[in-house]
């Protein structure tokens, strides 16, 4: 199985091109972040789109891995990139220069890291109640897909009662040590030399 799924693996490689680069913006993974103010430059990363659609299926790509790939999964992902300049809130033409710069940024991120395996779905500008609302910044909602594959394999787990039972020989001596998941190691014995 799998131990990072592809959108997993696309989060972490923009949240580190974006250190490597210098960069500055929050990105937070999840549902509940997109609904929170912008302070500064971020990021939101949700699965899915606005409907709930986990994505489409597609047929394996890559044969001959092992596992084997069973399908491809065009798993949906929602950007919402947001900024805003607290030094002229009035002053759109630098809210929405910000925000665009933003999401050049984030576009070269994952174009770097996912090349041949993303595509754009949908990109718009968040328009929040009246136009003639005072904006708090702007926002793009940005709707991709990136390719994440089905593997043929039964699904790992460990029932949380598992217990390791080792044995030990040194010289003519066997002893055996029963670890319980998450149980500490015993302290040394023996004489310190």
């Amino acid at each position: 199985m799998a131990d990072t799924l592809a959108l997993e693996k696309l989060y972490a490689d923009v949240v580190a091109q974006f250190a490597a680069d210098g960069t500055t913006a929050d990105q937070p993974f999840g549902w509940r972040p997109d609904v929170q103010q912008v302070i500064a430059p971020r990021i939101t990363w949700q699965p899915g789109d606005a409907s709930g659609s986990l994505g489409k299926m597609a047929p394996p790509r890559n044969p001959g891995r092992n596992p084997r790939p069973l399908g491809t999964l065009l798993e949906l992902f929602t950007c919402v990139i947001s900024a805003q300049d607290p030094t002229d809130p009035e002053n759109e033409l630098k809210q929405y220069k910000l925000t665009r710069l933003l999401y050049d940024a984030w576009y070269r991120a994952v174009y770097l890291n996912a090349y041949g395996t993303f595509s754009i779905e949908r990109s718009d500008w968040v328009r929040v109640g009246v136009i003639t609302q005072r904006r708090f910044g702007t926002a793009i909602r940005v709707v991709g897909t990136i390719q994440s594959m089905i593997p043929d394999a039964v699904l790992d787990s460990v029932p949380v009662d598992t217990v390791a039972v080792i044995g030990v020989s040194e010289l003519n001596v066997t002893q055996t040590q029963t670890d319980a998941a998450g149980a500490s190691p015993p302290p040394p014995s023996g004489d310190p030399q």
